[in-house]
């Protein structure tokens, strides 16, 4: 089964999946919603990486081979690099992946580094995390619903179950 996010309320509708989780950006109104978490971005390598020892400026970040993850596969730009666009500046993107997980152990083994979610890395072994030298618009992820789950005892369980373990672990 392949969720979709362009046909999540058809998905619903047809009962295909009862709970969905989502960034605010794109999320169809018509499902009932809750706020997770805001996430933000921090700039992630190999632990020990050279580059990522000291503050580093914008120009040394735009050097840096670095590796982006696109979910449809073979995209090489991401909102770091609209936010470097808005300042005249490109970064260089090497490699494309289309998983987080992927990426995770593609960094630890190789002097790329990546822009990620801060609850991604946040404590991951063999990483070094740092702040990125710009501001990298974050998001919100959001839990979805369809409204025949919305009055559902178990499902409110679940929902509520899903909530406090977000808020038992913050980052």
């Amino acid at each position: 089964f392949e969720l979709q996010p362009s046909r999540l309320v058809q998905q619903a509708d047809r009962d295909e999946v009862d709970l969905f989780f989502h960034t605010r950006d794109g999320a169809p109104p018509a499902l009932h919603q809750r706020l997770l978490f805001h996430e933000r971005y921090v700039l992630a390598g190999r632990a020990g990486h050279p580059a990522l020892q000291s503050a580093l400026t914008l120009a040394q970040f735009c050097q840096l081979e670095q590796v982006i993850v696109s979910p449809d596969g073979g995209g090489f730009s991401a909102a770091t690099d609209s936010a470097l666009a808005n300042l005249g500046l490109a970064r260089r993107v090497v490699l494309s992946v289309p998983h987080f997980l992927f990426m995770l152990e593609t960094l630890r083994n190789s002097e790329l580094v990546a822009v990620l979610p801060e609850r991604l890395v946040s404590g991951a072994a063999g990483l070094t995390v740092v702040e990125p030298p710009l501001a990298v618009a974050g998001f919100d992820m959001l839990m979805l619903w369809h409204e025949r789950w919305h009055r559902d005892p178990a499902h409110r369980w679940l929902r509520q179950q899903i909530v406090t373990s977000l808020e038992e672990k913050p980052c």
